[in-house]
């Protein structure tokens, strides 16, 4: 096992635990199969390599267009498709098994790695009646999270509408949840959130934007320069009415 970088593992199986051989005379056949976890991408990248003695003859990637095992000696390109399908499905089902491995192994050494999602609420109008809360958690690893919604503690699981975690492009995951609520009772729903990363599962709710208000102050210092202008207006008046202008 080795850790290429951070985010990143690398799963090699090789000798006695990725090793299939078999002897005819004086040769002998292996086949080499290594997984490799990547940032911002689902599913892990695996290949798996076969020699007979040191001459490679068969290689399986995942990351092809069309992901087979395929020839890479002239003497095996005779085999039929049967044979081809075969082990196109051994290494499909060695991928599956290594993708549990690097699962593992994340979990093992890699638990100082989990970065919590950074979490809000929003508020979108549809109508005079409705509105839609929508819980965001951004900037998490690993991708695995959850987020629900509830209703004075009940679950609106079926009301809910969930978008597949999505890569940020980063190496973190992204997420939403969204809710449609009758407008007025927005502080009756509450968004839950799980994820290694944090301490402790988060609930969080849509706070309203409180509303601006001008500073005392500022009113009184208006109302005395108001005050001001207005007598000095009127003396200015007065003025010009007993000289006769």
């Amino acid at each position: 096992m080795e850790v290429t970088a951070p985010r990143t593992l690398l799963l090699l199986l090789s000798g006695a635990l990725a090793l299939t051989e078999t002897w005819a005379g004086s040769h002998s056949m292996r086949y080499y199969d290594t997984a490799v976890s990547r940032p911002g991408r689902g599913e892990p990248r695996f290949i798996s390599v076969g020699y007979v003695d040191d001459t490679q003859f068969v290689r399986f990637d995942s990351d092809a267009a069309s992901p087979r095992m395929e020839p890479r000696a002239p003497w095996v390109e005779q085999e039929g498709p049967e044979y081809w399908d075969r082990n196109t499905r051994n290494a499909r089902d060695a991928a599956r098994t290594y993708r549990v491995g690097l699962q593992n192994l994340r979990g093992y050494y890699n638990q100082s790695e989990a970065d919590p999602p950074k979490t809000h609420v929003t508020h979108h109008p549809i109508s005079e009646r409705e509105a839609t809360l929508r819980c965001w958690a951004l900037g998490f690893y690993p991708a695995e999270i959850t987020l629900t919604w509830q209703r004075d503690g009940e679950d609106q699981t079926q009301d809910t509408e969930l978008v597949e975690t999505r890569p940020a492009g980063d190496g973190t995951f992204q997420k939403w949840a969204a809710v449609v609520v009758p407008s007025g009772e927005e502080q009756r729903y509450m968004c839950h959130v799980q994820h290694e990363g944090l301490p402790e599962p988060l609930t969080l709710k849509w706070e309203p934007p409180s509303q601006p208000s001008v500073p005392m102050v500022g009113i009184v210092a208006g109302l005395v320069l108001g005050a001001v202008l207005t007598v000095a207006v009127i003396t200015v008046m007065w003025r010009k009415k007993s000289s006769g202008g």
